[in-house]
């Protein structure tokens, strides 16, 4: 399950409208969530640099 701390749901709450329609609002916490999933897997060091992206379409795109 992922998570996301309060403080950082309630920033970007804050920053929506103030009527939405529930669906609004459930995406907001799912991409905070991903995003947040993406920051750990980057301090992890399961991520990719943007050179090593790069030779791998080029092989893929010969």
């Amino acid at each position: 399950m992922e998570t996301i701390s309060k403080n950082v749901l309630m920033d970007s709450l804050k920053n929506l409208p103030d009527e939405i329609e529930v669906e609004q609002a459930i995406e907001q916490i799912i991409l905070l969530a991903k995003i947040e999933r993406s920051r750990k897997q980057i301090d992890n060091g399961e991520s990719y640099t943007h050179e090593e992206v790069k030779r791998a379409y080029n092989k893929w795109l010969e």
